[in-house]
């Protein structure tokens, strides 16, 4: 019941272009799934996306910060031993499919929607066939966004929990 409901919409989405660091090459930004935009202190809600989305779906955690110039590089450092590690330890087949991209100048964040960033942000879209089909911002978002299904018809549905008279 505290998790924010995912609301709809029906937007365009055109990410920039931007480098995934788990697999070391591009993005897939517009495959369908979940774009997470995440601060550096709610890096943890990207767990609550992977878990949520529908098999087969892409999930994005976009790294961003209030402070970047002095936050990203430790957050490359520490994504960068974790993937190294991985690397070596599992075949690609293996790897999780969660993407890592990291959003220094905030094009990312503002092409789904987020205008200000800090560490504390957490907000995320549900992307369609190269639309954006929901959005959620605060704690709770990435879950409400990957777990969003059919919002047209299910806008008016109760949230888990809730009952409609």
């Amino acid at each position: 019941p505290y998790i924010p409901r995912a609301r709809p919409a029906d937007e365009p989405w055109s990410p920039p272009a931007a480098l995934d660091a788990v697999r070391g090459g591009p993005a897939r930004l517009a495959d369908d799934g979940v774009v997470a935009v995440l601060g550096l202190h709610r890096l943890e809600a990207a767990e609550e996306a992977v878990r949520e989305a529908p098999p087969g779906a892409a999930v994005t955690a976009v790294l961003v910060t209030g402070e970047p110039a002095e936050l990203l590089p430790l957050a490359r450092l520490a994504v960068a031993g974790l993937c190294g590690s991985l690397r070596r330890a599992f075949p690609p087949s293996a790897w999780p499919r969660l993407q890592v991209v990291y959003d220094g100048s905030g094009a990312l964040a503002r092409a789904a929607g987020v205008a200000a960033v800090s560490d504390g942000t957490e907000a995320a879209v549900r992307v369609e066939a190269g639309r954006i089909v929901a959005r959620a911002d605060g704690r709770g978002a990435c879950h409400a966004a990957a777990a969003a299904r059919d919002m047209p018809e299910s806008a008016g549905a109760p949230h888990p929990g809730e009952t409609r008279r």
